[in-house]
């Protein structure tokens, strides 16, 4: 029982983070004159499978913040290589996102 008692967590994460990655994607996909459904796409499931085997394997929901914000690090410190294989910079697509939705960021680092 205590093994399975992440499931719930996990599938909650699952859809939290496939809805930021596919909402992510397709704004920056728009800002970059790309299909806006295969940034959705590509991000959606990215942030799908993170998050829900994050949230799995952790199985608190402490852990799982702590969790999201090492792949944030990760995502950030690879995002050129992220970028060459999808053709989306993931930390552009969080700050042009966060901009639209009024949230004020210093400039994005470069």
């Amino acid at each position: 029982m205590a093994y399975n008692s992440g499931v719930q967590l996990a599938g909650l994460a699952g859809i939290v983070g496939g809805g930021l990655g596919a909402y992510f994607g397709y704004n920056y996909a728009i800002a970059e004159s790309m299909p806006p459904v295969q940034g959705a796409l590509i991000l959606g499931a990215v942030g799908m499978i993170a998050f829900s085997a994050g949230a799995f394997v952790l199985k608190s929901a402490m852990q799982f913040v702590v969790y999201v914000i090492m792949f944030g690090l990760v995502v950030y410190i690879f995002r050129d290589t992220i970028e060459g294989l999808t053709g989306i910079n993931p930390v552009d697509a969080v700050y042009r996102t966060m901009a639209g939705w009024g949230i004020p960021l210093p400039p994005p680092p470069e």
